[in-house]
């Protein structure tokens, strides 16, 4: 099977091989992931796609650091906002793991509880970063 891509088309592929690889590849099927991003790579220069060479002692295709750096900004930006959620729910879990020792709360009650707790603790980061949190022993 062939598949055709515009210039603008294979851009984006090759963005998106990127960003992939760099979540999956700490993860078993890393070689198998490696395999299509170099694949993917090994067309950039028929696309006019510049920061990308063939490293011929480690056989395979490497990306400049400016493109990375420029790759980077976006995964960047996706791992801050995965942070910031992950550590806005669990801090609304713990507060409300505290609270139901206190009160029971039915199914309907509890999510609602959960859900305006992670509210506080997004909002919260969201105007103060980290800097106000701190943890006490």
């Amino acid at each position: 099977m062939k598949i055709n891509f515009t210039k603008k088309q294979y851009e984006t592929l090759f963005k998106m091989v990127q960003y992939g690889y760099w979540v999956a590849s700490d993860t078993e099927n890393n070689k198998e992931f490696g395999e299509i991003e170099q694949y993917i790579n090994s067309y950039a220069k028929d696309f006019g796609i510049d920061g990308v060479q063939f490293v011929p002692e480690y056989e395979l295709y490497d990306i400049s650091r400016e493109l990375e750096d420029q790759l980077h900004k976006v995964i960047d930006e996706y791992e801050e906002g995965v942070f910031q959620d992950k550590l806005a729910y669990h801090l609304a879990r713990k507060e409300f793991i505290a609270e139901s020792e206190e009160q029971e709360y039915n199914q309907e009650e509890a999510f609602k509880r959960l859900m305006e707790l992670e509210e506080k603790y997004h909002l919260h980061i969201e105007e103060h970063g980290i800097r106000k949190l701190k943890v006490e022993e």
